[in-house]
């Protein structure tokens, strides 16, 4: 039987990666946030028996991580350990998927062994939940993958996030506006996270962490011209110049033990990626 329960499985991750596990022979159980709060044990004890869990749900929108603190703490560290006790009554193998943790990096690339620095009360809650997995994987024995993913981006994300933003005002607008041009980040496409996952559920380690990211990291700037090249635009950019507070300037991925151990590698360059996700905006414009 590879019977899989995805928590969160509405959410951006979730979605694609149910489909991406039916294509892959697994029969899924959806676990989205209209079916309850994780955090309650009477709504896990209503879940079948699987043999896999995907943890996915997850608060995660960082501005809102500042006002409700404890609220993502409360949601995020007992909605995962209510989600591993499930798996250890049911002898689940789990994969948690994490995210960016390391702060203000002092070393590029980020090796999973850097220090977590959480700078937010968000990263603060999946520090805290990545604990209670490692504490679940010494004391109760049990099969744990914790993934971190650095910026994932793809078809269907909130336009929230920077590459939406920047190509819904390319396609639609007179000008890009941003607030800053210089920070860096890694970003990694949703195709090459679903790979990651469905590698990891297949691999036998009791436990183990991994860095998924591209192993390359671009400018803010770098990404509109990148996008304006796909969309064949020269809109003028206009940047407000404004620094968030603990902005990180740099941010790129140590993906060697993914590639070692998983034999993972990313199979979309930032400008495949870019087209596929702008492809699809398009689409439904």
């Amino acid at each position: 039987m590879n019977k899989i329960l995805i928590t969160g499985s509405t959410g951006f991750i979730g979605k694609t990666l149910v489909d991406y596990l039916k294509s892959n022979g697994f029969e899924i159980l959806e676990f989205p946030r209209e079916k309850g709060d994780i955090t309650q044990k009477e709504i896990w004890k209503s879940i079948a028996k699987v043999n896999y869990v995907v943890h996915l749900a997850a608060r995660n929108f960082v501005p809102d991580s500042w006002k409700e603190s404890s609220d993502f703490l409360e949601s995020n560290v007992i909605g995962t350990s209510r989600m591993l006790e499930y798996a250890k009554e049911h002898d689940s193998k789990v994969i948690f998927v994490s995210a960016y943790l390391y702060g203000k990096p002092e070393i590029l690339p980020i090796k999973e062994a850097h220090p977590l620095l959480p700078n937010n009360p968000y990263a603060l809650s999946k520090v805290l939940s990545e604990e209670v997995c490692r504490f679940h994987s010494q004391y109760f024995d049990q099969d744990i993958t914790i993934l971190r993913l650095f910026n994932v981006y793809g078809p269907g994300q909130r336009s929230s996030f920077l590459i939406p933003t920047i190509v819904n005002q390319c396609l639609k607008n007179d000008k890009i506006e941003v607030l800053d041009l210089e920070p860096k980040r890694d970003y990694v496409y949703i195709e090459d996270v679903l790979n990651a996952i469905l590698l990891s559920i297949k691999n036998v380690n009791k436990f183990q962490l991994y860095n998924i990211g591209s192993g390359t990291s671009f400018s803010v700037s770098e990404i509109i011209d990148r996008i304006q090249k796909i969309c064949n635009t020269k809109l003028p950019v206009i940047s407000s110049q404004v620094v968030r507070k603990n902005e990180i300037m740099d941010v790129i991925a140590d993906i060697s033990l993914a590639k070692k151990e998983l034999n993972w590698v990313p199979q979309f360059d930032l400008a495949k990626g870019l087209e596929k996700t702008i492809a699809t905006l398009r689409k439904f414009d």
